[in-house]
């Protein structure tokens, strides 16, 4: 999606992390806003003023961003929050995952990693607009999509396998948007280390501009272009279960991080599975790791999420 056109409000009571941010978004080509105070955000959004996301640390002088995340989502037109977290906390960046935000970023932040996280957030919400086009991919009935190797429809894809959860009655709106990003954390997984086979290791080691070179190196490489992606739902009064398989060889799920040890919630080789347990209730994978069910019970059951 195009920069230009998309408005962007900072929140941070720090001046120098508004003016860090603000230079590198506004360089990029966005409309930023920036301010110190959440209740100047709010007073701001019910006079009307249009947003497409709003980026805050979590730590504010009056109302924190907790805070701020629950009221926004609260709105008749709920905006993308994108979280900026201290360095190891770990409560509060999943407690903002719960409350709805769109991801989060750690201190101390690499400005391009903010920057591509932007970008990710404002092409899903604009291809949520977009959904209807992929049912192309569809085999049968409306349960099952074979899809390729390609980025630019995982948002897309997951906005699709989502956007009957509400409605239907099984979740709310806030809900259907966490199940929606932990959809796409798993189509990523699946393209990337299952169908591509590029280990989060390479992330570690060569940062992200590595890790993406690989990706796109793989993606044209005659072992593994023509791999997909096969996602198989299911939707009904009580769950929704999703069944993701990819055509790489699988892995030893033995070797998987320990969800239980917070700093893996930090790792880039554990943050998305972290944040698909956090969003699931059931979350297990077939014997050689190839495929992985996702699975979410109807709220009233379970409680609140």
């Amino acid at each position: 999606m195009d920069a230009n056109g998309s408005k962007i409000l900072i929140v941070d009571d720090e001046e120098v992390i508004r003016y860090s941010l603000q230079k590198k978004l506004s360089r990029i080509g966005y409309k930023v806003i920036s301010m110190e105070k959440a209740e100047d955000v709010l007073y701001l959004l019910k006079n009307g003023e249009k947003v497409d996301l709003i980026i805050t640390d979590i730590k504010l002088r009056k109302m924190d961003g907790i805070e701020l995340l629950r009221r926004i989502h609260g709105l008749d037109e709920p905006i993308p929050v994108l979280i900026i977290t201290g360095h190891g906390n770990v409560e509060d960046a999943i407690k903002a995952l719960r409350y709805g935000a769109s991801d989060f970023i750690r201190k101390p932040f690499d400005i391009n990693d903010v920057a591509s996280s932007v970008r990710v957030i404002l092409n899903r919400k604009h291809e949520k607009k977009m959904a209807e086009r992929f049912a192309r991919y569809m085999l049968y009935d409306k349960g099952r999509y074979r899809i390729p190797v390609d980025e630019t429809i995982i948002n897309a894809i997951s906005y699709n396998l989502t956007k009957d959860l509400a409605p239907s009655g099984l979740c709310n709106h806030t809900t259907a948007e966490n199940i929606s990003l932990a959809l796409q954390e798993a189509i990523s997984n699946a393209m990337y280390h299952g169908c591509l086979e590029v280990s989060s290791s390479i992330r570690e080691e060569l940062g992200i501009k590595g890790y993406n070179d690989e990706i796109e190196r793989r993606k044209t490489d005659e072992k593994y272009r023509d791999r997909c992606v096969t996602i198989t739902y299911e939707l009904n009064r009580e769950y929704v279960e999703y069944l993701i398989e990819d055509e790489g060889p699988g892995f030893d799920i033995n070797s998987l991080p320990d969800p239980r040890d917070p700093e893996n919630f930090f790792r880039n080789s554990g943050r998305g599975l972290l944040i698909i347990r956090i969003h699931m209730d059931e979350v297990d994978w077939n014997r050689t790791g190839s495929a992985m069910r996702l699975r979410k019970y109807r709220v009233e059951r379970n409680g609140v999420h």
